[in-house]
């Protein structure tokens, strides 16, 4: 449990650093309404007397489009828009502030601060019933040029799946920007860390599972004779179950398949392959290769178990939560050996955070830019492998930061350090800082909630402690 509280302080000092772009509700009006067919309608209005510019922000399908609105208040009819419809309104504002004293070499100085304000709005495919209401009043009504629809095929189709289209590109993040690097950008709510807490206790469910001897588990999961079979067909079906899982909630709970729901199930599918194989594969890679143990790789129901968590919660909660476990197989090793040199879970820890990085760079290139299913799988895939290299080592989650660090010898125990460090660099920086981040996109998401979102909370805490509890209990269990 200290080890749980050690991770929260250092979690929430983190967060608390970081400064986000301010939500305003009150000053910045957006209202989207479906007209007929696929044709929609923004009204917007902007309530502050001074500004430097307005930006609005139309995400549909994978596409984002910026325009830079000349009024603060108006309205706009486009087509065609018959998905969901993200609409992002930001404000650019420059306060002047005097500054005297020391600071000031001249008796009086000014100081300039920018400031962004910001609201979202957010359309339904299938909009509510409307009525019809009559007002007087004054807009500005402003035309803007339809996207142009192309014809695409399999590898291009338009992908309108948020958990795909919130990811940030490589091009979204200027990984040198020094005032994003060390101002942050997020304030977390509660709810949020809760959500952060299910991971890491999540990974600590699975060190558990892999580190004692469960009865219900451990048949038959050796690649010993007949049973290697066996073993096999339970992996793969970890792996297509998971993935499917994955797709569907993410995908809003729909079981037709055509295109998109097709390559979001290859995306989910190759990313659990390719976080497995950059962690396990690697230390089991060495395991045997370098110090001759017995490898065995097993099947990780638990993944199935907590995509079906994810599953359920999408269907009471109406939102794709994502308790996404990105390991479907466990490398099991027995024997005894001296301690290392220098770890092998420090190569898996760095193979993981370099792969993550390699697919979120593979974001930029043209020919996977091209393609929105290469897209999506480059995407889905850093993002497990982030997420896997931070809940993987920290303490209260699979804590294999200090089994690497007991694992090596003098000085190579900064390797370990070094290879966490990175990790969680780049779990803040591509997936925390990033105004379009998974964090700040969740976070608009429970604002939208209302006085819903502390119905989830109370879900997320009911889940925490059955979690902790199964855990215990197995631990209990093991010793007896």
């Amino acid at each position: 449990m200290k080890k749980i509280l050690i991770f929260l302080s250092f979690f929430l000092f983190f967060n608390a650093s970081f400064f986000n772009p301010i939500l305003d509700t009150n000053n910045i009006e957006i209202e989207i309404n479906r007209l007929v067919g696929e044709d929609i309608s923004i009204t917007w209005s902007v309530n502050y007397d001074t500004y430097d510019y307005i930006v609005m922000e139309i995400s549909h399908r994978n596409n984002d489009e910026k325009y830079e609105l000349s009024s603060s208040e108006g309205e706009v009819k486009l087509c065609c828009y018959p998905d969901y419809v993200r609409v992002t309104i930001t404000v650019f504002v420059t306060k002047i502030e005097d500054v005297t004293g020391s600071d000031c070499a001249v008796g009086e100085c000014k100081k300039f601060t920018k400031e962004e304000y910001v609201n979202q709005e957010l359309l339904q495919i299938i909009p509510p019933p409307t009525t019809t209401s009559t007002t007087t009043t004054t807009t500005t009504t402003t035309t803007l040029p339809p996207s142009i629809i192309e014809e695409t095929d399999f590898l291009n189709i338009e992908i309108t799946n948020e958990l795909i289209t919130t990811i940030p590109l490589f091009e979204d993040v200027d990984l040198t920007d020094q005032e994003k690097n060390s101002i942050a950008v997020i304030v977390s709510t509660g709810i949020i860390i809760l959500f952060y807490i299910v991971l890491l206790l999540q990974e600590w469910f699975n060190k558990i599972i892999s580190t004692n001897n469960i009865k219900w588990f451990s048949k038959e999961k050796t690649f010993k004779g007949s049973r290697k079979l066996v073993n096999f067909i339970k992996v793969v079906f970890v792996l297509l179950s998971t993935a499917f899982l994955i797709g569907y909630v993410e995908e809003g709970a729909d079981l037709s398949l055509d295109l998109e729901n097709l390559a979001i199930f290859i995306s989910a599918l190759v990313g659990l392959i390719v976080v497995t194989l950059f962690y396990e594969g690697t230390e089991g890679f060495i395991e045997r290769k370098i110090f001759k143990q017995n490898v065995n790789i097993k099947w990780a129901p638990q993944a199935v178990f907590f995509a079906g968590i994810s599953t359920l919660a999408f269907i009471y909660f109406e939102m794709p939560i994502g308790f996404i476990f990105g390991f479907f197989a466990t490398a099991y090793i027995a024997g005894n050996r001296n301690t290392a040199k220098l770890s092998p879970k420090f190569y898996s820890m760095m193979i993981l955070s370099l792969g993550g990085f390699g697919f979120f760079y593979l974001t930029s290139v043209p020919l996977i830019k091209e393609s929105s299913v290469f897209t999506a799988i480059a995407a889905l895939s850093y993002l497990m492998c982030l997420e896997g290299v931070l809940f993987k080592s920290l303490p209260g989650g699979g804590n294999e930061l200090f089994e690497s660090l007991r694992d090596s010898k003098g000085i190579y125990k900064v390797f370990p350090l070094i290879s966490f460090l990175l990790g969680v660099w780049l779990f803040i920086r591509v997936l925390i800082i990033q105004p379009d981040s998974e964090f700040a996109n969740m976070q608009q998401e429970l604002l939208s909630m209302g006085s819903f979102s502390y119905t989830l909370g109370l879900g997320l805490l009911g889940y925490i402690s059955v979690i902790l509890f199964l855990g215990l209990f197995i631990k209990v269990s093991n010793k007896k």
